[in-house]
């Protein structure tokens, strides 16, 4: 009994408590309307009420989406990403509203999947949205998305969710990508390389007609711009790709309305440009040029990947090729030391304009299986010499590349030849072949020589002129030290 009467009491002190709190709230709303009414407003007092009570409605209702259900919200943005875009995305967190600078839902490391697979993770998320329907609860539309700091893992078989972007129907709220990393990745998830995306987007060109891709980019440190576009009414792809540093730039417009592709394809480095036509079939790409100073024809077979090419100058300078940072980069980067990769190239030059005395250069470029074989390959000197390199291969070993192998010259007219060299007369007798083995680092452009054989001999005094010059910092490759180098040799040889 004594129980049951504190309850009664307790309860009865909760009611008389709640009843004091109301009285209290009235009793003030009472003081409240009774003060407004005697207060006499002038025109710049309602002026201030109007503006208070606009911006109050309009944050409460910049804020109605707080109130929205995330599940079923999330699950929309999926679908309208989908249907937009393409693009399958799954959430690993939920979802956050934001109104500013402007009405967004956002989520941290959401993922992209292509075919059920992940294929990257974004840090950070936004996904724009309509503010004009707020009370549309589930009826959100969506504006724009941006993806930030995300991370790509891109294999070969994944290219075609990139290529499917450039496909989807006309929409004109972009997709940006931010502050983001590509990894392209070989079939052993060996990273190939790093494309770092500064700033890119995906949008329709409504004055144009055509879908857009444009992206500010790095890799292997060299910044360059990519812009591609995809007429899809008139089926025309064209992209352009830019690199201020390289001054270097690529141009190509493909027409895939015919079964077969045709384009055009032009690359300009250095105010000098080469316009190439090609046809892609289903599984070969044929590749052609024409002009007064050169002829390419290639064959490109991509099943199973092989590549045939003729590459044919009047004349041809090597320092343009040899000095390319984004050539030396390529090669550095080892991307090409790809087993998958098989050509044989051709590459032929009647005249190499910096090395003017050199002329008939043969270059024969077997690639197997990612090995590269420069073997069979030859060049005149002044007609009076034949140089011939045998068994040359490029070596890939961890962050150097070596090419070295053996090289052999055939004396053609030695008299001419010692006349070059200045070698003097009582000391110039007759040889037929100089023979050497030799390594050439690409990256710290040094040479080095070994088995050095004069019509197959040798002597101490020789091995001890080419020790000299390879423990040296002497640049091969210079026209006097070129010539010393071997009067030495011909000198030690003949006294």
């Amino acid at each position: 009994m004594r129980k049951h009467n504190l309850l009664s009491k307790k309860i009865r002190k909760q009611i008389l408590s709640i009843n004091n709190l109301l009285e209290s709230y009235f009793n003030t709303l009472r003081r409240f309307i009774l003060d407004a009414k005697k207060l006499r407003f002038n025109k710049n007092n309602k002026v201030f009420i109007v503006v208070v009570s606009t911006i109050f409605l309009t944050l409460v209702y910049f804020l109605i989406p707080t109130a929205y259900n995330k599940e079923i919200i999330q699950n929309e943005i999926k679908n309208q990403v989908f249907q937009k875009y393409n693009i399958t995305i799954k959430f690993d967190n939920e979802i956050q509203y934001n109104f500013l600078p402007k009405p967004h839902f956002s989520s941290k490391n959401l993922l992209i999947l292509n075919k059920k697979k992940k294929i990257g993770v974004v840090k950070d998320f936004k996904i724009f949205i309509n503010f004009k329907n707020f009370f549309k609860f589930n009826q959100i539309q969506t504006l724009g998305i941006i993806l930030d700091k995300a991370d790509f893992n891109i294999k070969k078989s994944d290219l075609s969710f990139f290529t499917t972007l450039l496909k989807t129907e006309p929409n004109r709220y972009k997709i940006k990508i931010k502050r983001s990393n590509l990894f392209f990745m070989n079939k052993d998830d060996e990273v190939l390389f790093i494309n770092q995306i500064n700033d890119s987007q995906i949008y329709y060109d409504l004055k144009n007609l055509k879908n857009i891709f444009v992206s500010k980019s790095k890799v292997f440190n060299v910044p360059y711009k990519l812009t591609i576009g995809n007429d899809k009414l008139n089926k025309i792809l064209d992209f352009e790709l830019v690199s201020k540093k390289l001054v270097f730039k690529i141009e190509n417009k493909t027409d895939y309305k015919m079964k077969n592709d045709t384009g055009s394809l032009k690359i300009s480095f250095k105010n000098k440009s080469n316009i190439f036509d090609y046809k892609i079939t289903q599984n070969t790409l044929d590749i052609f040029l024409n002009d007064s100073n050169k002829t390419f024809k290639g064959l490109l077979e991509f099943k199973p990947f092989y590549l045939i090419s003729n590459i044919n100058y009047q004349t041809f300078r090597v320092t343009d090729l040899l000095n390319n940072p984004f050539f030396m980069e390529i090669l550095k980067s080892q991307i090409l030391n790809n087993k998958n990769l098989n050509a044989l190239i051709n590459f032929n030059v009647k005249n190499v304009y910096d090395f003017n005395r050199f002329s008939d250069l043969s270059l024969k470029l077997k690639i197997e299986e990612g090995n590269y074989n420069f073997s069979n390959s030859n060049v005149y000197w002044r007609e009076n010499v034949k140089v011939l390199f045998l068994d040359v291969f490029l070596n890939f070993d961890q962050e150097k590349i070596n090419l070295n192998g053996r090289t052999s010259f055939e004396v053609k007219n030695k008299d001419e030849f010692y006349k070059f060299l200045q070698i003097k007369k009582e000391l110039r007798k007759n040889i037929e072949k100089i023979e050497l083995d030799f390594n050439y680092d690409l990256n710290g452009e040094k040479i080095t020589f070994d088995n050095l054989r004069i019509d197959n001999k040798s002597n101490k005094k020789i091995e001890e002129i080419v020790s000299n010059f390879n423990s040296s910092n002497k640049k091969f490759f210079n026209k006097i030290i070129f010539k010393n180098f071997v009067n030495d040799i011909l000198t030690a040889y003949f006294g």
